[in-house]
């Protein structure tokens, strides 16, 4: 394990992960595609999710690198470019050593314009007062946002899942005021990998020097 201490081994680790892969499921379902690569933090699996975009490559952490269906590495996962629909990567960017290179790898495997799935901690979340995520590599959504553009993503879609602290539940509930997802556990970010642009021809090109010759002829 990248991390001397794997959370999501741990009861409430697990727990979190059903349960917030459970509340991601209804906006995963409508994407439809060839090939799916699920990723989740440890093994064995701890859910399954239904999804349209099948058959699906399995892998769980197993110390620095996966394990599962190939056992690879962060730095080059052992599977063809361009050929995944989706990508549904479940709390690994955390324990990754090289979660930058990681999410490249991610965009590597997408065919154009697929999807990419992310459930990460919020480091703003209550529960990271207990310390229980000390070990961690946490960033927030505002900056795994911005790591997915440098790695030619588009977000499309977030959303926080998890529970709430029972004093935030109850204080929403009797002041009227909506509830604060900024304490929830776990932001959710749907991602399209960006159309690859035509190279735009140049205008000292040789074929544009000779058209504007043949025009001042």
């Amino acid at each position: 394990m990248t991390r001397e201490i794997n959370w999501f081994a741990t009861q409430a680790g697990q727990a979190l992960v059903a349960q917030t892969m459970q509340q991601a499921e209804p906006m995963l379902w409508p994407l439809c595609g060839h090939n799916a690569l699920l990723l989740q933090p440890v093994s064995p699996l701890l859910h399954t999710p239904a999804l349209q975009c099948a058959p699906i490559t399995r892998l769980w952490r197993s110390g620095n690198r996966f394990a599962g269906d190939v056992i690879t590495d962060d730095r080059g996962l052992s599977l063809s470019s361009d050929c995944i629909a989706l990508v549904y990567a479940a709390f690994v960017l955390e324990t990754s050593e090289h979660p930058l290179r990681l999410l490249q790898e991610f965009e590597r495997l997408l065919v154009s314009e697929g999807h990419l799935a992310l459930l990460t901690l919020n480091p703003h979340s209550l529960h990271r007062l207990t310390g229980a995520w000390r070990r961690l590599a946490l960033k927030s959504r505002l900056q795994w946002s911005q790591c997915l553009q440098e790695s030619g993503f588009e977000v499309i879609r977030q959303e926080a899942l998890g529970p709430l602290w029972a004093s935030a539940d109850t204080a929403s509930a009797t002041s009227g005021f909506s509830r604060p997802h900024g304490l929830r556990s776990v932001n959710f970010t749907l991602a399209r990998k960006r159309k690859s642009a035509l190279t735009p021809i140049r205008k000292a090109a040789k074929a544009v020097a000779m058209a504007r010759e043949s025009t001042q002829a």
